[in-house]
């Protein structure tokens, strides 16, 4: 059965899906493992707040969703429903988010990268002006850096669309060839495997903006030779019509680069699912 760990629901600040028609969805699709990720930093629409993450709303939004979660698990005993976190890079949090952390026991933590120079560059309103007056090594070369850091730094569990630069950079430069970058992603990669972190295989680009996986197909390829472990599927859905799309294209490309295993997640700690089973 494949998995979708990376879904937005409600108690996220970019969507307002209803969780039981989340899984339900996913039910009918025959996707048994989920995972719900909502973002711990707060956006607002008109991207004046951008990213802000304040303890005693995040803790109060977030114990909320843990809450309906637990409440709905009995409801639908075939699924494998787990409690995840999106958190984006924010080193001025860094007290904060250990003190979530701390306080509420997710089963997954994605770590994103999709601010940069306080921009939304994973397609908000104002994504463009990261990428204006910037080469496209300038403005990819940076953001990979900032992916560096965060691997090196955070607490969690796998990358979320490793490349995710690309959904809007690719209006000014084009499709995006990782081969340029393979030394600061090589880093990356390094990293990931030292610090027993994954990669997630991300969909939500495969049928609009850049119309390729996250990450890069080659991308997975450098992962698979690093020897990193674990890896998880995931829409990023964040409306009902996107739950589990590109899932089993995203499941070929994993088999066709040699990824051997999915992982899921019980309290931050992996189970390894041969990706056979699929």
């Amino acid at each position: 059965m494949l998995i979708d760990y990376h879904l937005h629901n409600h108690f996220s600040p970019d969507s307002e899906t209803d969780t039981r028609k989340i899984i339900e969805r996913l039910q009918e699709m025959k996707i048994k493992h989920i995972c719900i990720t909502n973002h711990g930093e707060w956006f607002d629409k008109t991207e004046e707040t951008v990213g802000v993450f304040e303890f005693n709303e995040v803790y109060s939004r977030l114990n909320s969703a843990k809450q309906e979660i637990e409440k709905l698990r009995p409801e639908y005993p075939n699924m494998d429903i787990a409690f995840g976190l999106e958190l984006q890079y924010q080193p001025k949090a860094k007290d904060e988010i250990k003190k979530l952390l701390s306080k509420i026991q997710f089963d997954y933590i994605l770590g994103s990268a999709h601010i940069m120079d306080e921009i939304v560059i994973s397609g908000g309103l104002n994504a463009g002006n990261y990428f204006k007056d910037k080469s496209e090594e300038q403005a990819y070369t940076a953001y990979f850096e900032e992916l560096l850091k965060w691997v090196e730094d955070g607490d969690f569990n796998n990358v979320a669309h490793f490349d995710i630069i690309k959904k809007s950079g690719y209006k000014f430069y084009g499709d995006f060839n990782p081969i340029p970058y393979k030394p600061i992603i090589q880093k990356i990669l390094n990293k990931i495997k030292e610090t027993g972190k994954g990669v997630e295989l991300n969909t939500a680009s495969m049928h609009h903006k850049c119309h390729q996986l996250f990450p890069h197909p080659e991308i997975l390829k450098w992962c698979v030779e690093t020897g990193i472990e674990n890896y998880t599927l995931g829409s990023d859905a964040h409306e009902l019509h996107e739950v589990g799309r590109h899932l089993d294209e995203a499941l070929q490309i994993a088999k066709d680069v040699g990824i051997k295993y999915l992982s899921t997640y019980k309290k931050r700690q992996p189970t390894k699912i041969p990706i056979s089973d699929y």
